[in-house]
């Protein structure tokens, strides 16, 4: 398994992201790609 970094600069962002998450912060982010990727046509 792989692991990335992430790293926000947007301290009001990412407390507004924080806020609105349903899940862990990772599944949240794997969702995010999957919308972004099937939203352009790309294989899943």
């Amino acid at each position: 398994m792989k692991k990335y970094l992430l790293l926000i600069e947007d301290e009001d962002l990412w407390s507004k992201f924080k806020e609105n998450i349903k899940r862990d912060i990772n599944s949240e982010i794997m969702s995010l790609i999957q919308e972004k990727i099937k939203s352009k046509g790309g294989k899943k």
